[in-house]
């Protein structure tokens, strides 16, 4: 090939895919994955990333000559590509975008760190070249063995200088080293520990998935919480990396990818084990990426982005919590499910895709038990007890609650479950600390300026805060709207609970886990250390604590506002809302104690609630099924969402209306009217979102493949005005 495609990132430009002019010099050795510098404009030479060849160029321009290879040993391979590729193509985007996301841009600034080491290279000492002093400093050394250099003039108290006349003399070797920055460092005192022995249902589950391991379709290890389905997971771990193959383990947030990099470490040594989410340092992930594609790594934890991590030689891909819906990047572009990308990337690798859950995405569910790959474990592990939920009715409980939030049965609960040295989990699935600030004389609710939601008070930060685009604010002195004084704050958040719990038990040790002090580096796993220690008392916090916090000292788990999760305008909210009661329900009496569990609702009749309290998961499906293919919603047709936005209101609309009479008519024209239904245009339910307006359209396509690619066609001839943005998100995590 004459040419090669490379890609580069650009201060300004973002990434972006340039053609180049293959030397004669490299012509034989260049190969895709390796990185090249390259000339760039005003810039000089830049380093990049080979992605592609061809044997000529569009365009009448004088083509410049790649530099040299920076090194010859790629960093990704054309299967790796053609995945992307194939991300790209399902997810109606284009190909430089998913380069963007998948693979860290600081891998094109040669990211490695490099450390001077130091080690004794003579060992005899009874030299006359060399003084007393310096003869210590070599036994010293030699008891240490090779050693980097800034840490060893530290211990031996000796200067550069020093030991430059040492090299000088021949007595040690001083050198350049590529120091691995490894994320799990944190663990590095992990003493490994056996494999628990399976027992009773697990070892049917584990046989049963064993059989199936050749299977073409994802298979479900459907377990009830605290079902021990992690030491199955475990189990076939040891398997696959025993048969010479590496393992691919996702969980769906950084926190859970974190304890479960630990317990991994804890069974399979730190050594084997990487870890991979967007909160590594860009030095961890060029690191951990160059053991990856050598092939160092035997399993790789992670959270979603880790889909995209080159790990070699997959044998088997587990995917823990399978319905959550964090395995969705929802923004920016692409809009990927890595459930989605890890079942293509198992084809790609012949490898068995296995998901897990207490509470199964309702699709999953459905497919699975048709394929005849879904396995079950109906009991907790050595039979412990579920705890059973206790509905507290707000309508009759509200008004004697403290603060009209916590009620007092959940109060006494508390105080029992603390007198008794054990553990409590409150959540409240929304931060900040109240949700909306309100005009008592008028009515207003403060608005984000850009977005169409009410401003969140952060105690904090002392700010008011919009949780979609982040903007922040003072509290107004008056009602923009009537200029009165009369501002008040509504609604709770994980903060004003934090607050509350600890006015009403001072002596507690109280701690808040949600989005917000994810911030800090590492600050989620060191909160769950010390709750996992019994250093916290109270845990406060969102879904993050629903799942995956298995502490045999919490007996008691709280649930504020038990019924949240059910109002919203989405198909899913019932589903989501069954399952975050019924994952947070099982973190409770996971040890030797029996556990108990509070919801407070104002409506305990709903069914969804009702299953959630009986944790009857398979009513639960049954009832939902039905609903879903009355309607025609996934498992029965595929979603896609257009978004439609502008600044200029009446612009979005037309514009919107315009792409949807446009494709009835191609859908009427080739016959598949029945098949691919429109539903649209309407305005999103967050009408304005970053200072723009937003209309959609909902597509159900019924015709799998072959309309996924009509849609495709039809959505690559449309011409989208400039003052117009277009966003196409296949299988939506949500319709707001």
């Amino acid at each position: 090939m004459k040419y090669a495609l490379v890609l580069v990132n650009i201060k300004g430009l973002g990434v972006k895919t340039f053609s180049y002019l293959i030397g004669d010099d490299i012509k034989d050795v260049i190969q895709i994955g390796q990185a090249v510098l390259v000339p760039f404009g005003r810039q000089g030479l830049i380093n990049a990333f080979v992605v592609g060849f061809s044997d000529y160029i569009s365009g009448d321009f004088k083509v410049k000559k790649i530099n040299k290879i920076l090194d010859e040993t790629p960093l990704f391979s054309i299967k790796y590509l053609k995945l992307l590729e194939w991300v790209a193509n399902y997810y109606c985007t284009d190909f430089v975008t998913v380069l963007n996301a998948a693979l860290p841009m600081k891998l094109i600034e040669k990211n490695a760190k490099v450390e001077l080491s130091v080690e004794p290279i003579v060992n005899n000492t009874e030299d006359s070249r060399i003084t007393k002093r310096q003869k210590e400093i070599l036994t010293i050394l030699k008891e240490r063995g090779k050693s980097s250099l800034i840490e060893f003039e530290e211990i031996a108290k000796t200067s550069r200088a020093t030991m430059k006349k040492l090299a000088e003399l021949g007595f040690v070797k001083i050198q350049e080293e590529y120091i691995y920055r490894n994320p799990l460092s944190i663990f590095k005192d992990t003493v490994t520990e056996p494999l628990f022995e399976l027992q009773g249902e697990q070892i049917t589950a584990y046989e049963g998935i064993k059989s199936k391991l050749k299977s073409q379709n994802p298979i479900l290890l459907h377990g009830v919480t605290a079902s021990g389905k992690t030491e199955v997971y475990f189990k076939l771990i040891k398997d696959v990396i025993d048969s010479g193959k590496n393992v691919l383990f996702l969980a769906p947030e950084i926190a859970l990818a974190s304890q479960l990099t630990k317990r991994l470490a804890k069974k399979f040594g730190i050594k084997d084990v990487a870890i991979w989410h967007s909160s590594i340092s860009d030095g961890e992930k060029y690191d951990v990426w160059q053991r990856l594609y050598k092939n160092e790594i035997r399993i790789l934890a992670g959270a979603r982005s880790a889909v995209f991590a080159p790990l070699q030689n997959i044998g088997l891909i587990i995917i823990d919590e399978e319905h959550e819906g964090a395995y969705k990047q929802t923004n920016p572009a692409p809009r990927y499910d890595a459930r989605v990308v890890a079942k293509r990337l198992a084809q790609f690798h012949q490898a068995p895709l296995l998901l897990g859950s207490a509470t199964p995405d309702v699709s999953t569910y459905y497919y699975a038990s048709n394929n005849n790959n879904l396995f079950e474990m109906h009991k907790r592990y050595n039979d412990a007890p579920f705890a059973k939920p206790q509905v507290i009715n707000m309508q009759e409980h509200g008004k004697a609650a403290y603060r009209n939030i916590i009620s007092k049965p959940l109060q006494t609960e508390i105080s029992e479950t603390l007198e008794r040295g054990q553990q409590v989990i409150l959540l409240m699935n929304r931060r900040g600390y109240s949700t909306y600030t309100q005009c008592k004389a008028c009515g207003t609710v403060i608005e984000c300026p850009d977005c169409s939601i009410p401003m969140i008070w952060h105690s904090s930060i002392k700010q008011l805060k919009c949780h979609y685009c982040n903007k922040e604010m003072s509290f107004p002195e008056f009602c923009p709207q009537c200029g009165s004084d009369a501002l008040s704050t509504s609604g709770v958040g994980t903060q004003k609970i934090e607050v509350l719990i600890k006015e009403l038990f001072p002596d507690a040790q109280v701690a808040r886990i949600d989005s917000d002090i994810l911030m800090k580096k590492n600050a989620h796993i060191e909160l769950l250390a010390k709750f996992q220690k019994g250093e916290i008392d109270i845990l406060v916090g969102t879904q993050m604590i629903a799942k995956g916090l298995d502490n045999p000292n919490v007996t008691l788990v709280g649930v504020l506002s038990a019924d949240s999760g059910f109002n919203v305008p989405d198909y899913r909210a019932s589903e989501r809302g069954f399952q975050l009661l019924t994952q947070v329900a099982g973190r409770a009496g996971r040890g030797d104690f029996k556990g108990k569990v509070l919801f407070q609702t104002y409506n305990p009749d709903y069914y969804a609630f009702q299953n959630a309290k009986t944790q009857n998961y398979k009513k639960f499906f049954e009832t939902e099924i039905k609903s879903r293919e009355e309607f025609d919603y996934p498992p029965f047709s595929q979603i896609i969402r257009l978004i439609l936005s502008s600044e200029n209101n009446y612009r979005a609309e037309k514009s919107a209306m315009e792409i949807a009479l446009r494709l009835n008519t191609m859908t009427e024209k080739f016959g598949f009217s029945e098949y691919l239904e429109t539903l649209g245009p309407t305005p999103c339910v967050i009408e304005k979102l970053n200072g723009f307006y937003r209309f959609q359209i909902l597509i159900k396509n019924k015709l799998s493949q072959k309309g996924h690619d009509f849609i495709t066609k039809f959505l690559n001839k449309i011409t989208i005005p400039k003052d117009i943005r277009m966003a196409v998100d296949v299988d939506p995590l949500d319709i707001l």
